[in-house]
C-alpha cells in the first residue's frame, strides 16, 4: 500500500473521523485501483480493481481512456437499519470504452456503521454481450491474516441457498471438498459469505442486499498453496457456471444488485451472522410479512407419487381423533396427484377429484395443503405444444443421477423460458383457477431452480433471475394473500418477498416405505466425522443439521425457515426420533412430520404428542448454534432466548457416548449463574452446580434443558 501514502490527502474528510470499524475507501485518484479498510489494521482489502465480461472477455476498467473518483449526492443502496448516522456516496466513474459509454461504481458509506453497500452500473455506447460484473478482483492476495491456518473459517452459502453451504478453513481451498458441494463449487459464496475468527470475535461479511439482476458471487482463492494467511478474495455479478450471456442494446443501462462489505470486532461471529441476515432481510422482503402455516402432516416421505385420495383421508382422520387436540392440523398433499410432472390434470386416483379432497380435509377442521412446481412444464402439454417457443433451452443441461432422490424428479421434465413476454401472464392464470379450484391454505411451490438454468431465452437481454422474478410476482400476485406459500428448490433472493418460508436444506430421506410389514418412511441417522475437516456427510439426519445450523440467520429475518419434514418411526432408535423431532422444533419454523402416522408404534405417537416440545415449536425463535464456528462439522449446544424463556439444547451426535461439564459463561454465553434446570422432554429436574452443568449423553441423543430463574 506505500503507493497510495502520498495520496491520502485525497480521502475524504468524513472518511478521517473514525468510528469503530467504520469503513474507508483508499485509492489514487488517477487510478480505477481502490483498498477498502477498516478500523483495524487486520481488516484490509486491497488492491482491487473491477472488470467487466466483455464479448466473453474479461475487460478491465484500467482499459477505459478516463477514470475519476467523485463525491457528491447519491441515491440509497440500502434501507435503514440500526445505524443512523449522515450516509456520503463515492463514485468511480470510468469512461471511454468503444463499446461501454459509462461504468460507475458506487459506494453508501453510513458514519458509524461497520459496512459499507456497494453497486455498479454500465451504459453501453454500441450493443454487446455481457458476461458478467467484477466489482473487485485483484491478480494477487488482497486479504492478509494474522494467526495459523485454523484461526480464521471461512463459511459459503450455496447458489440454491440457502441449502448446505460450505465450511472450512483457510487451507482447505483448492482441495477436493473445496471443489464440490450442492448446485456450486465450495469456495464461491452465493448470496453470502463470511470469513470469522471465533476466538478473537472478528467477522468479514459479504452479503447481497437485492436479487434482482444476476446473482453475487464471492469467491475465495490461496494465490500461493502453502501460504494460508494470505487470501484472495473477488465478487462478482453474474451467473454461477458463467455460461450465461445478456445482450446489452445500444443506450441500455444495467445496474448490479447491491451488496455489503463488512468487518465486525468484539462480536460473537454468530451473532454477526444474524445481524447480516436482518440487514439482507429488511432489503429484500419489502416489507411483507410472514405466516407460517399450522403444524401437519406431509405426504411424500411415506407415499412419494404413489399417493391416493383414500390414502390421505385414512391420515386425516387419523389426525383428527389422534392428534388435532394437541396442534397438528395441516394435511399436505405433496407429489403425485398430476398425471405426470407438469401437468395439472388429477390422476386417476384422485376419481372426485381435489376440491372434493379439500371439503374432506377442511370438514374435518384441519388444513389442506397443496404441492406445485409453477415453473416446471410438459411439452406434452397443448398449450407448450402450440408454443413450443416457451420452453426453456438450457446451455447444458446437467445429467440427473438415478439414485440422487432430489434431482430424480426432474428426469423427463422441462421448465418453462419466464423471458417469453406470454409466460407471467400464463402461469398466473393457470395458478389462480388452481388456487380458486382447490382452495388450498398451504402451498409448496416446488422445482425453481429448473428455469433459473443458464440458457438461450427468448427474451436475449433478460437475465434467468429477471425473468424468474417477473413470472413468480405474476403468479403470487393473482393468489389470495392469506395463502402460505413456502419455496422449495431455488435460488434465495428471487422474488423473496413472494413466499413465507423457503426450503432450507435438501430432501431428507428416500421416500416410500421400507416393506408393507414395516410401512416406515424410510429414514437414516448419518455419520457425522466430528470436524469441518472431514468431507461432508452423506444423507440423512446430520446432513440436515448441518443445514439447519448453517441457515438460523435466514428464520424470520429472510423468510421463515421450512426444513424437509421429520420422522419418529422405528427405523430410528428412540433417541434419534428425540434428535430429530427436538432439532426441528428449536427452529421455530414450518413443523410438519413425513411418517404413515397410522402405522407408528404407540411409543413413538406419544412423541408427536409431547406438549412442552410443540410449545418450543410454537415459540418460533430459531436457536443459536453456539460452536458453529468452533471447528466442530455439525454444532452441539444450541441457545434459544426470548423474553420469557431460556432453553439449551445439547445433541451428541457422535457414535459414542459423551461426557462434559459446561461452563454457563463460556459454554452457553450466559451471564447469570443462579438457574434451575428442566429437561423438556421428561419434565425431570437436572442436577447442576451454580455455574455448571454436567452431562453424560448416549451416543445420538440429545438433552433439550430449560433454565429457569
Amino acid at each position: 500500500m506505500n503507493r497510495f501514502n502520498s495520496f491520502f490527502l485525497l480521502i475524504f474528510t468524513f472518511f478521517l473521523i473514525r468510528v469503530a470499524a467504520q469503513p474507508t475507501i483508499i485509492y489514487n485518484s488517477n487510478s480505477p485501483e481502490y483498498s477498502i479498510h477498516f478500523e483495524q489494521k487486520i481488516a484490509q482489502i486491497n488492491n482491487l480493481i473491477p472488470e467487466i465480461k466483455i464479448n466473453g472477455k474479461w475487460v478491465s476498467v484500467k482499459d477505459f481512456k478516463n477514470s475519476k473518483w467523485e463525491l457528491k449526492e447519491g441515491k440509497r443502496l440500502s434501507v435503514e437499519n440500526n445505524y443512523a448516522g449522515k450516509v456520503e456516496y463515492l463514485y468511480l466513474i470510468c469512461e471511454g470504452h468503444p463499446l461501454v459509454a459509462n461504468f460507475t461504481l458506487q459506494f453508501e458509506i453510513m458514519k458509524g456503521r461497520p459496512y459499507l453497500v456497494m453497486n455498479s452500473t454500465l451504459q453501453a455506447s454500441k450493443a454487446f454481450k455481457l458476461g458478467g460484473i467484477r466489482l473487485f478482483t485483484s491478480k494477487n492476495e488482497n486479504i492478509v491474516l494474522p494467526g495459523n491456518s485454523k484461526d480464521w473459517i471461512i463459511f459459503n452459502e450455496s447458489v440454491a441457498a440457502p441449502h448446505t453451504g460450505a465450511l472450512m478453513y483457510p487451507y482447505q481451498l483448492g482441495t477436493k471438498k473445496a471443489k464440490e458441494g450442492s448446485f456450486s463449487k465450495a469456495d464461491t459464496g452465493v448470496w453470502l459469505s463470511m470469513l470469522v475468527n471465533d476466538s478473537k470475535n472478528y467477522s468479514f461479511a459479504f452479503a447481497s442486499v437485492a436479487g434482482e439482476l444476476w446473482p453475487n458471487n464471492f469467491k475465495w482463492e490461496l494465490p500461493v498453496k502453502d501460504d494460508f494467511n494470505k487470501l484472495k478474495l473477488s465478487a462478482r455479478s453474474g451467473a454461477v457456471y458463467e455460461k450465461e450471456e445478456i445482450v446489452v442494446p445500444d443506450g441500455k443501462k444495467i445496474e448490479t444488485d447491491a451488496f455489503l462489505v463488512g468487518f465486525w470486532a468484539n462480536k460473537r461471529p454468530t451473532q454477526t451472522l444474524l445481524e447480516t441476515g436482518v440487514i439482507m432481510g429488511q432489503n429484500v422482503r419489502k416489507g411483507k410479512p410472514m405466516h407460517s402455516p399450522e403444524p401437519g402432516w406431509s405426504t411424500w416421505h411415506s407415499y412419494s407419487r404413489k399417493i391416493t385420495a383414500q390414502g390421505i383421508k385414512t391420515t386425516t382422520d387419523f389426525i383428527k381423533e389422534n392428534l388435532s387436540d394437541f396442534g397438528w392440523k395441516m394435511v399436505q398433499i405433496d407429489g403425485g396427484w398430476w398425471t405426470n410432472p407438469g401437468l395439472y390434470s388429477v390422476n386417476k386416483d384422485f376419481s372426485a377429484g381435489m376440491r372434493d379432497l379439500s371439503n374432506y380435509v377442511t370438514t374435518k377442521e384441519l388444513d389442506f395443503g397443496l404441492h406445485i412446481s409453477p415453473l416446471r412444464i410438459n411439452s406434452n402439454d397443448p398449450v407448450l405444444v402450440k408454443n413450443p417457443d416457451w420452453i426453456l433451452k438450457p446451455i447444458k443441461q446437467a445429467k440427473v443421477d438415478a439414485n440422487d432422490d432430489e434431482m430424480v424428479t426432474t428426469v423427463g421434465t422441462d421448465y418453462i423460458d419466464t423471458s417469453h413476454p406470454n409466460v407471467p401472464a400464463f402461469l398466473a392464470g393457470r395458478y389462480q383457477q388452481m388456487v380458486e379450484g382447490y382452495k388450498p391454505s398451504f402451498m409448496k411451490w416446488d422445482h425453481h431452480y429448473g428455469a433459473l438454468e443458464e440458457g438461450v431465452r427468448k427474451d436475449s437481454t433478460m437475465t434467468f433471475l429477471q425473468g424468474h422474478n417477473k413470472a413468480i410476482r405474476a403468479i403470487r400476485n393473482t393468489i389470495p394473500e392469506d395463502v402460505i406459500v413456502t419455496r422449495s428448490m431455488g435460488y434465495l433472493f428471487g422474488a423473496l418477498e413472494c413466499y413465507d418460508a423457503i426450503r432450507i436444506g435438501n430432501d431428507i430421506n428416500h421416500p416410500g416405505i421400507k416393506s408393507e410389514k414395516e410401512p416406515y418412511a424410510n429414514i437414516t441417522y448419518g455419520k457425522t466425522l466430528g470436524t469441518i475437516e472431514n468431507d461432508q456427510v452423506g444423507k440423512g439426519l446430520i446432513r440436515f443439521a448441518r443445514s439447519v445450523a448453517q441457515n438460523y440467520y435466514v428464520h424470520k429475518n429472510i423468510a421463515i425457515c421450512d426444513p424437509d419434514a421429520f420422522f419418529v418411526n422405528p427405523l430410528y432408535t428412540l433417541d434419534e426420533a428425540k434428535c430429530h423431532m427436538t432439532l426441528q422444533a428449536i427452529m421455530g419454523g414450518l413443523f410438519f412430520v413425513g411418517d404413515r402416522l397410522e402405522s407408528l408404534p404407540k411409543e413413538r405417537l406419544e412423541l408427536l404428542k409431547n406438549k412442552e416440545i410443540m410449545a418450543v415449536n410454537k415459540l418460533g425463535v430459531h436457536a443459536m448454534p453456539l460452536d458453529l464456528f468452533s471447528g466442530v462439522d455439525i454444532p452441539t449446544i444450541w441457545k434459544l432466548e426470548t423474553k420469557d424463556r431460556l432453553i439449551i439444547t445439547i445433541f451428541n451426535w457422535m457414535d459414542n457416548e459423551v461426557t462434559k461439564t459446561y461452563n454457563y459463561k463460556t459454554d452457553f454465553e450466559l451471564i447469570a449463574t443462579n438457574y434451575k434446570l428442566k429437561d423438556l422432554w421428561t419434565n425431570d429436574k437436572v442436577a447442576a452446580t451454580k455455574a455448571e452443568l454436567k452431562l453424560t449423553q448416549a451416543p445420538h441423543s440429545v438433552k433439550i434443558i430449560e433454565f429457569l430463574k
